[in-house]
C-alpha cells in the first residue's frame, strides 16, 4: 500500500523553471569531458597581384584635375598619358606612362630626362617629346602617342589635311568622322588611303570612308596625299 508520503507531488512552477537550467549545466559538464580535437593549421595564402606595368614616372604629388582645353597651352599640374615607340617595321616600346608638368614647366621622362612642356600646345609638345626619346635611342623614327591629358582621350590627325593637330576622341570615331575636325583633305582629291598608327604599328587602309576602321585613344591618323 502506498502511503500519502509516497505519493508523487506535482512540481512547483519554480521547479519547472529551474529544470532547463539544470539540464543545460548537466550538458556542459558532459561536453567538458569530451576530448579536445586540434584543427590542422591552414597554410598562409599569399595573393599575387597581377603585374600591370611600370608607371615609375607617375606623379606622386599630382593635384586634383587641372582644367584643360585643347586650344590652350599646357601648364603646371597637367598630367599627360603618353607612349613612345622606336622604329616602324618592328617598333619597340620605349616608354608608356603618365608624366606631369611641374612648377618649372618640365615633365619627368624617367631615364630619358626632363623635357620642357609648359607653355606649349599639345601639337607643339610632340617635337620636344620625340627629341628627348631620340637623344637616348639614336633612331630617327620615333612615334610619340599622346593618349590622354587630364583624363581626356585624344587622337592625332596628320598628313593631307588642312588643320593637322590633336583632337578629342569620342566613342565610335573613324577616320571619316574625324576628318572634318581637321578642316577636310588637301592634296590629290582622288586620294583615299589612310594610315592608323597604334602601339607603334602603322596599318594601311585603302579607303578612309570605310566605317569598319575603328579608332582608339592615342591613335595617329595620317591621311595620304596621293594614294
Amino acid at each position: 500500500m502506498m502511503t500519502d508520503r509516497m505519493k508523487l507531488r506535482p512540481l512547483s512552477p519554480l521547479s519547472l523553471l529551474s529544470l532547463p537550467l539544470a539540464l543545460a549545466l548537466s550538458a556542459c559538464g558532459t561536453l567538458e569531458k569530451l576530448p579536445k580535437v586540434s584543427m590542422p593549421k591552414l597554410p598562409d595564402m599569399k595573393v599575387k597581384v597581377p603585374f600591370v606595368g611600370d608607371d615609375s614616372t607617375a606623379p606622386s604629388n599630382d593635384p586634383d584635375i587641372v582644367p584643360f582645353r585643347l586650344n590652350e597651352p599646357l601648364q603646371t599640374g597637367h598630367t599627360l598619358e603618353i607612349a613612345a615607340y622606336a622604329g616602324q617595321i618592328s617598333p619597340s616600346k620605349m616608354f608608356a606612362g603618365r608624366v606631369m608638368v611641374d612648377d618649372k614647366g618640365q615633365a619627368d621622362l624617367g631615364k630619358y630626362g626632363m623635357v620642357k612642356l609648359g607653355g606649349l600646345k599639345l601639337h607643339e609638345a610632340l617635337l620636344p617629346l620625340e627629341s628627348a626619346f631620340r637623344r637616348h635611342r639614336g633612331q630617327s623614327l620615333i612615334n610619340v602617342q599622346i593618349i590622354r591629358v587630364e583624363g581626356l582621350p585624344l587622337l592625332s590627325v596628320r598628313g593631307a589635311v588642312k588643320q593637322p593637330g590633336i583632337i578629342q576622341f569620342v566613342d565610335g570615331a573613324t577616320p571619316a568622322s574625324v576628318l572634318r575636325h581637321a578642316g577636310g583633305r588637301t592634296g590629290d582629291p582622288t586620294a583615299t588611303a589612310v594610315y592608323v598608327t597604334r602601339n607603334g604599328q602603322r596599318a594601311f587602309h585603302v579607303n578612309y570612308l570605310n566605317s569598319e576602321i575603328p579608332l582608339e585613344p592615342g591613335d595617329i591618323v595620317t591621311f595620304s596625299d596621293s594614294l
